[in-house]
């Protein structure tokens, strides 16, 4: 009988461990406060389901977008579910079968309505022909001006409203020997997402979609105008010596501990100040200032979702969709806002206490009358690292407008065919 008990225990506690669900989570998280809300929310979810083990595979950011998921979405155990940026991306891993038609899911418990309606927007890219492919968790601006306000205060600025403004900012305080503006344009897109938004403002909107189709070539008057306003900035120094080899997150550092005046990032820049920035440091932000005679929406703003995609080859879909309904439930949301992401669930932005960063985003994300994808999710991303380059090397002095657009068209030629 004795026997019989422990072989009895033995297979109980065999089944509960045979029961146990790994899921796995990937995403661009190494640190700050938003890492820390997200950990929160996994360890709440795990005291919830205790049969439900979540491993998470977070790598640095700028290798996860270039080519750490990819890697991770073509090996044989992909991980259950994956952040990424709305848009082209999401497409491309529709299409491509690494992620799951989420439409079916959404129906349950309403679970769509919890969501603002610009979250299934098209410029939101979280929809591919009408079906959900990603559930959004963030309303990310890519680009607005963050500026160290003790150096403006220092030398009597005051945001700009206007591109000529904003110039004349920039040679005050490079002529009092003061860095106006820190990018780490290592991998092309910091100073790429702002050029995207500044072209934007200047090209037409059908010009510009059309030349990222590949339909009509970059080298035309109006993209010169534009790539004419980076070359106006490098005229008066306005950018770090070693912008094209400084990484994007040493960049962000360095603009915590005054390297710069202003560093023109996304609105993950608040999680990150939050647990990395001196405690001393003040900063605020503004969006692109406006450009004169230009044919695009001089209110927009440069924005997208991210958010969250589940394999389309998990093991563990229903583990997965519980996942994600609890991480966008309003309560965790509202954790979620309060490390500064700007949340797509209704309710949450405004339940939750938010720091003055934040609702300066909010208040950004307002005030404009369009949002911009950035190329690089807007389009497909070969076509808009080329892009990217081709800006950069004028921001750098080194090609003309004209010359650099020209470089971006032979580059783009041999995808034409």
């Amino acid at each position: 009988m004795k026997h019989r008990s422990i072989i009895f225990i033995l297979l109980v506690i065999s089944l509960a461990f045979a029961q146990e669900i790994e899921l796995t989570i990937a995403h661009g998280m190494t640190g700050g406060a938003d890492r820390t809300a997200f950990d929160q929310i996994v360890a709440a979810f795990e005291a919830e389901n205790p049969n439900i083990k979540v491993t998470q595979i977070a790598q640095d950011d700028d290798l996860y977008e270039d080519t750490g998921l990819i890697t991770l979405l073509q090996s044989n155990d992909p991980p259950d579910i994956f952040f990424e940026f709305g848009g082209e991306r999401v497409a491309s891993n529709a299409a491509n079968g690494f992620a799951a038609d989420l439409t079916e899911a959404l129906t349950e418990e309403n679970w769509q309505d919890s969501f603002i309606e610009a979250a299934w927007s098209a410029p939101a890219g979280t929809m591919v022909d009408g079906r959900v492919y990603m559930i959004p968790t963030n309303l990310d601006v890519t680009t607005v001006i963050w500026y160290d306000k003790a150096t403006f205060d220092e030398f009597g600025l005051s945001e700009p409203e206007t591109w000529t403004e904003f110039v004349d900012l920039v040679k005050t305080l490079s002529d009092n020997g003061v860095t106006p503006i820190i990018f780490g344009n290592q991998e092309f897109w910091p100073f790429g997402n702002w050029a995207g938004h500044i072209v934007a403002r200047v090209v037409s909107a059908e010009k510009f979609d059309a030349a990222f189709r590949l339909e009509e070539p970059f080298n035309q008057a109006e993209f010169v105008t534009a790539f004419g306003y980076f070359e106006q900035l490098a005229e008066v120094n306005a950018f770090n010596a070693d912008m094209p080899s400084l990484g994007a997150d040493p960049a962000m550092s360095a603009f915590f501990n005054g390297a710069a005046a202003m560093h023109p990032i996304g609105s993950w820049l608040v999680s990150t100040a939050l647990d990395s920035a001196p405690e001393d440091f003040q900063y605020d932000a503004f969006n692109t200032p406006l450009i004169p005679g230009g044919l695009g929406d001089p209110n927009s703003i440069i924005g997208l979702s991210t958010g969250y995609q589940i394999s389309a080859k998990t093991e563990h879909f229903a583990e997965a969709v519980a996942f994600m309904k609890f991480f966008t439930s309003k309560v965790n949301q509202i954790t979620w806002a309060e490390a500064g992401a700007f949340s797509p669930v209704h309710g949450a932005m405004e339940e939750a206490d938010l720091n003055e960063h934040t609702k300066k985003l909010a208040q950004l994300f307002a005030e404009a009358s369009s949002i911009v994808p950035p190329p690089d999710t807007g389009y497909p991303q070969e076509i808009a690292d080329i892009f990217y380059q081709g800006a950069a090397y004028v921001a750098a002095g080194l090609k003309s407008p004209e010359d650099a657009l020209m470089w971006v068209d032979e580059q783009l030629a041999p995808m034409k065919n």
